[in-house]
């Protein structure tokens, strides 16, 4: 389809919307979207997208904060009726908001998750994005662009992505070329919204999350910006407008539910929370004074995730000596958490003890064998140990384990080149940069591996089947440049 290559920036697009619409009936929206863009086509978007927020915004890489994200999500979705895959992404970004890609990927700014109080929060806002993904709205918010002609969904790619990184403006840009789409984000927006609501509380009680989350959130959120100046509201608030109606439906909603079996909430929320409370700010010192303050006045599994954020935060400032106390301590108390071994381990990485940064890693790899912090903070170190072997059994068994990342290909690229594997550490390294959306770089890579007089016939045929792929797809990303001027 000729508006496929818009699908991806048009979604987003409307999803950033800042225009006050008004209330409207829910309506029976049925699945017309099915006609415009296959679910294999809403998946091929969701991967392209990701890898134009690698180029364009900062996407956080930490694999225990995705992972962590990814497994909530999973939680949620298995509860979903809904036959893709869903992926979770992190922007580092103090702006509160969160946004769903068709095909399954969801993104979710630091700020909003720095902003929930409880896992079942958090849950609540991904089991919304969830919602807005299994209903394809933005499919069907593609089909009602489809009525817009060419050129104005091409004035609004170039800004989209810059929204991702820059806020105020990338919406500055997208409000400037939008007043022709501004009636299709009325007619859909609020309606898709309460649709959202509904299916996800639903979906937190399936998953036995407390629905009560979302109301709360939600709630809280409009108290905090009720008297705030309106450059300050949440982004959150202007991308997903909220009224008093919509929060009190959110509560009508939990309550006729009654009170079922609510999961107790996973530590893991709080280590997470914590972590990324520390690498949110640019002055570590902040983020110790919090961590502080927090110990000092909490106590139980709250004091305890306070002291595992005030060790990442001594770590941050390279006070490596506090930094191995608070967390020996921690240690001492519970040997097998692996948020704490991991943090040992890079601790002493970061001091530059790299045989006690393996020790810490491979407790946490045995632990944990698909653990990818684990499994890539063992690699590092091992390659710096000149383990190089052992380096590459580790990452050859990880790589039948499922969908593979940019760094998992950078650090392939890296233990080949050290075996003098030249061709092979080419072409992983080509993957790294397609992966992150350096498609010309990926491109090169292979050319170059192509030359090499010691290529396998199978290792050409191969290299050859996928620098045409790389090629064509380079041609289609030239072509979507030039849409955008």
């Amino acid at each position: 389809m000729r508006y496929a290559a818009f699908v991806i920036y048009l979604s987003f697009a409307v999803m950033v919307n800042v225009v006050t619409a008004t209330e409207i009936d829910l309506p029976d929206l049925g699945d017309s979207a099915g006609s415009v863009i296959s679910p294999e086509q809403e998946r091929k978007i969701a991967k392209s997208f990701k890898r134009e927020l690698f180029r364009q915004a900062p996407l956080e890489t930490d694999e225990e904060i995705i992972d962590y994200l990814n497994k909530l999500a999973k939680s949620l979705t298995s509860n979903a009726d809904y036959e893709g895959e869903f992926e979770i992404c992190m922007i580092n970004s103090k702006a509160i908001n969160a946004f769903a890609v068709p095909g399954g990927l969801i993104c979710f700014n630091s700020g909003l998750i720095m902003e929930t109080q409880t896992e079942a929060e958090l849950a609540s806002v991904m089991a919304h994005e969830i919602s807005h993904v299994t209903q394809r709205h933005g499919a069907r918010m593609i089909e009602a662009a489809s009525k817009m002609n060419i050129p104005t969904i091409a004035a609004l790619v170039g800004s989209i992505a810059l929204a991702a990184a820059n806020p105020q403006a990338g919406y500055a840009a997208i409000m400037a070329t939008q007043a022709a789409a501004v009636q299709y984000q009325i007619n859909f927006t609020r309606a898709n919204e309460r649709e959202a609501d509904a299916l996800g509380i639903s979906l937190l009680a399936k998953s036995g999350y407390d629905p009560k989350g979302m109301a709360d959130f939600f709630g809280r959120m409009m108290r905090a910006s009720r008297y705030s100046d309106p450059k300050l509201v949440p982004e959150y608030l202007r991308t997903h407008p909220l009224s008093v109606n919509r929060i009190a439906e959110a509560q009508s909603r939990v309550d006729s539910l009654g009170r079922g079996v609510v999961r107790e909430e996973d530590f893991s929320y709080q280590l997470i929370w914590a972590k990324i409370r520390v690498l949110s700010e640019k002055e570590s010192a902040n983020a110790l004074n919090f961590f502080e303050d927090r110990v000092a006045t909490t106590e139980g599994s709250v004091q305890l995730a306070a002291k595992y954020g005030r060790a990442i935060a001594y770590r941050e400032i390279n006070d490596f000596s506090s930094a191995r106390r608070e967390i020996e301590a921690l240690l001492g108390k519970h040997p097998r958490e692996i948020s704490f071994l991991l943090e040992a381990a890079a601790i002493e990485k970061l001091a530059g003890d790299y045989r006690e940064a393996s020790f810490y890693y491979s407790k946490a790899y045995k632990s944990s064998p698909k653990n990818r912090a684990a499994i890539y903070g063992l690699v590092e170190n091992l390659l710096k140990l000149k383990k190089t072997d052992e380096a590459l059994a580790i990452l050859n068994e990880f790589k039948f384990s499922g969908e593979l990342d940019s760094k998992f290909y950078r650090l392939q690229a890296e233990t080949l080149h050290l075996l003098d594997r030249q061709v092979s550490s080419k072409m992983a390294m080509a993957e790294h940069y397609f992966t992150i959306g350096e498609t010309a770089l990926a491109a090169e890579q292979l050319r170059v591996a192509r030359g090499n007089t010691n290529i396998t016939n199978y290792q050409r045929l191969k290299l050859v089947a996928r620098l045409s792929e790389l090629e064509e797809i380079l041609v289609k990303e030239t072509e979507q440049k030039k849409n955008r001027m």
